[in-house]
C-alpha cells in the first residue's frame, strides 16, 4: 500500500533529536512491505521575519522524506494556525507528491497539529486515516475551544487510534468518552536492534553503574524527577559503603543545579550532553542499571533501549512504566526518595538474566515486531 505518514515531529539538520521515535515508527512501516513517504512541517523560532525550506530525500531506510522546515519570529502564531500548516502541506503535496504518489492510507502522528491536518488530508483525498498518538498532553489542548474541537472531530472519524500504551488509551478514553474500544490499537515505539542488543556486563569490581537518560529541564509542571534518584544513590552508597558512579546523559537548563546537587550528595557523575543513539547504546551495556524518575511516562523510549540492552531498569511506577519493568527486569518505585533508596538496594542485591531481559523487549519492540503490527491495521482499515 502507499502510505502518507504526516507528522510535525521530526528529526531535521538543526533538532537532530525531535522525532526520533517518529521516523522510526515510519522505518518500521516502509520495512513491512509499504511504499511509504514522509511529508514533514517543522516549525522553529528564529530572529527571522520567514524562512521556509524544503528538502525532498531519499533517507537511510529509503523513506521518500518531504520535509519542510519554517523558521519565524512568529513561531507560536504558526504553529497553533493549522490552515496555515494544512494550506503549506496541501500545495508541496499537490505539487512534488500527488504526481507520482496516490495515497491509500493517510497516516498522522500526534493529535495536534499532524492528527487534525491528517482528517483534513482525509476529506482532501477521500482516504481513510489512522492517528499514531504519543502525546501525554492532550486534557489540556481539548480544553482550547478551538483546537479542541477540531482535535475531537480528528479522533471521532479516525480508522484506528494507534496509542503507544495502555495507558494512554486508557487516558484518551477518559478524555473523550464516545470513542468506541473497536477504534484503539495499542502499538508501542520501535527501538533499533541493530543498535540496542545485549552485550555482556563487566564483571563486579566494586563499582555500580548506574545511567540515566533525558533532557534535563525545569518546567513549571516537571515531568523528569532527577533529584529523587540523585539524593536516593547517595544515600544507598553511604548507608552501604559501596561506589556508585552516576552517568547523565542529555543536556538542558537543569544541568548547573543538577552539577551542583550531585556535589553536594558525594556522587561521582558524568554529565556528557546529548549523544547519538550508538554512544547511548555504548553507555547502557557499560552500565549496571538504568534510572528513571518522572511524573508521566506514555512509553518510555529509553528504557526501553535499555531493556533491549539487558539493563535492568529502576524507575517510577507511573504512566506505561509499568507495561515495560517488571521484577524479572528491574524495579517500580514510587516517587519519594525513601521507596526510591529502597528500590535501589533491591536492585544491586538481586541477580537479573541480562540476555533474556534483551530478547523479551526484542520480541516486542523491535522494528519487524511494530512493522508487522502497523501492517494487520492496514489490512483491517483499507
Amino acid at each position: 500500500m502507499n502510505i502518507l505518514f504526516l507528522s510535525s515531529w521530526y528529526p531535521a539538520v538543526k533538532e537532530p533529536n525531535t522525532g526520533i521515535f517518529v521516523k522510526e515508527h515510519a522505518h518500521a512501516i516502509h520495512s513491512s512491505g509499504h511504499n511509504t513517504t514522509v511529508l514533514a512541517l517543522t516549525v522553529r523560532r528564529s530572529a527571522k521575519l520567514w524562512h521556509k525550506t524544503v528538502s525532498d530525500f531519499i533517507d537511510e531506510a529509503g523513506v521518500r522524506t518531504v520535509l519542510i522546515e519554517i523558521e519565524t519570529k512568529f513561531r507560536d502564531i504558526v504553529y497553533f494556525s493549522i490552515p496555515l500548516q494544512f494550506i503549506i502541506l496541501k500545495g508541496i503535496y499537490t505539487k512534488r507528491i500527488a504526481p507520482t504518489f496516490l495515497p491509500d492510507i493517510i497516516h498522522s502522528n500526534v493529535i495536534f497539529p499532524a492528527g487534525i491536518i491528517g482528517y483534513w488530508f482525509s476529506k482532501f483525498t477521500h482516504k481513510p486515516y489512522i492517528i499514531t498518538e504519543h502525546w501525554s498532553r492532550i486534557a489540556g489542548f481539548i480544553q482550547k475551544p478551538i483546537l479542541g474541537y477540531w482535535g475531537t472531530k480528528a479522533y471521532q472519524h479516525a480508522a484506528f487510534i494507534l496509542p503507544v500504551s495502555n495507558f494512554l488509551q486508557k487516558n484518551i478514553q477518559s478524555i473523550f468518552p464516545n470513542l468506541e474500544n473497536r477504534q484503539f490499537k495499542v502499538i508501542g515505539n520501535v527501538v533499533n536492534s541493530a543498535i540496542f542488543y545485549a552485550h555482556p556486563k563487566i564483571q563486579n569490581d566494586g563499582l555500580i553503574r548506574v545511567c540515566a537518560i533525558a533532557s534535563w529541564n525545569v518546567k513549571k509542571i516537571p515531568d523528569k524527577m532527577p533529584e529523587l534518584f540523585i539524593q536516593a544513590l547517595s544515600r544507598v552508597q553511604k548507608q552501604k559503603n559501596i561506589k556508585i558512579i552516576l552517568t547523565m546523559i542529555g543536556g538542558g537548563n537543569q544541568l548547573e543545579l543538577l552539577k551542583k546537587l550531585c556535589a553536594k550528595m558525594h556522587l561521582e557523575t558524568n554529565f556528557t550532553g546529548y549523544l547519538d543513539k550508538k554512544e547511548i547504546a555504548r553507555i547502557l551495556h557499560e552500565s549496571d542499571f538504568l534510572v528513571h524518575a518522572s511524573t508521566v511516562e506514555t512509553f518510555g523510549v529509553g528504557v526501553a533501549e535499555a531493556l533491549m540492552t539487558g539493563t535492568p531498569v529502576i524507575c517510577s511506577n507511573v504512566g506505561a512504566l509499568p507495561e515495560l519493568v517488571n521484577p524479572k527486569n528491574g524495579v517500580l518505585c514510587h516517587n519519594s526518595v525513601d521507596d526510591w533508596a529502597a528500590g535501589i538496594e533491591h536492585a544491586i542485591s538481586n541477580k537479573y538474566n541480562h540476555q533474556e531481559i534483551a530478547e523479551k523487549t526484542k520480541a516486542n519492540y523491535n522494528q519487524h515486531a511494530i512493522g508487522t503490527l502497523i501492517d494487520a491495521v492496514y489490512n483491517i482499515t483499507k
